[in-house]
């Protein structure tokens, strides 16, 4: 599919996704489901074990939502948008993949909210802002911020974020977890990439199923997480990479991954 804002380049096993809808990367209608087909496809690119989503604008990572456009929403018009970006942020973390959001720049709003959909979040040091304002607006953050600010960071310290519509700068953000790592911005595109081939030189299939136990686990009963554990556990040992692993250890050599 041809994209208006997006680019998507393949890099060995990892996909970089970079957003481009100058000056800020604004979330509207639009950008919306270009995000939501671009996650799509990336979900079943089974050559892939690491999607990169990143910037192409010097000073915005996305710096929230097209606030023209959403001033003239009506209350339906809001539920479509927001269960819009809502579905395109849950492929995000339903995709058996590692997702990392390459922040190079500000977050906010529904920038951050997307952030929040990936496995990692790395940032650049600097003058960028992450968090949610919108309570300073008089709205309230539309796609996931309410639910997984709070399962990231703590209850406490969401609410307050949330209720006082708090930006953070990044080495405030490093400091409660919103981010994971602080990157200088001369070196940042270049230590993202090294991070994320690092990552996909790993057993791709196994990756997944990790990620995808976590999730699926961690807000049931332990019994149901635990059997949610054994079905991904089974399903893994049939793969390439689980008896490459366990060969290469026997025989003492290093495995060779092939995400299968």
């Amino acid at each position: 599919m041809a994209y208006q804002f997006i680019t998507m380049k393949t890099e060995g096993r990892v996909l970089t996704i970079s957003l481009n809808r100058p000056p800020t990367n604004p979330l509207n209608g639009e950008f919306g489901l270009e995000l939501s087909s671009a996650f799509n496809e990336a979900e079943k690119m089974d050559d892939i074990t690491v999607v990169v989503i990143t910037s192409a604008l010097e000073k915005a990572f996305i710096a929230g939502a097209d606030i023209k456009e959403m001033a003239a929403q009506d209350a339906a018009t809001a539920d479509n948008f927001s269960k819009l970006l809502q579905s395109a942020n849950n492929t995000l973390t339903r995709m058996k993949k590692i997702v990392i959001a390459a922040i190079n720049g500000h977050a906010l709003g529904g920038g951050c909210e997307l952030a929040l959909a990936c496995d990692y979040r790395l940032m650049t040091s600097g003058k960028a802002l992450i968090g949610l304002p919108e309570a300073g607006l008089g709205i309230i953050p539309g796609a996931g911020g309410t639910q997984r600010l709070p399962r990231l960071i703590g209850l406490a310290k969401a609410l307050d974020m949330l209720l006082r519509g708090k930006t953070l700068t990044p080495q405030e953000a490093l400091e409660i977890g919103l981010v994971d790592r602080l990157i200088a911005p001369e070196n940042f595109q270049e230590e993202v990439m090294s991070f994320a081939t690092q990552l996909a030189c790993g057993a791709g299939k196994a990756l997944g199923y990790i990620k995808a136990s976590v999730y699926e686990g961690i807000e049931l009963p332990m019994e149901q997480a635990l059997a949610v554990e054994r079905k991904y556990s089974a399903e893994n040992s049939t793969t390439h990479d689980a008896k490459e692993g366990l060969t290469a250890f026997i025989e003492k050599r290093k495995p060779v991954f092939l995400n299968k």
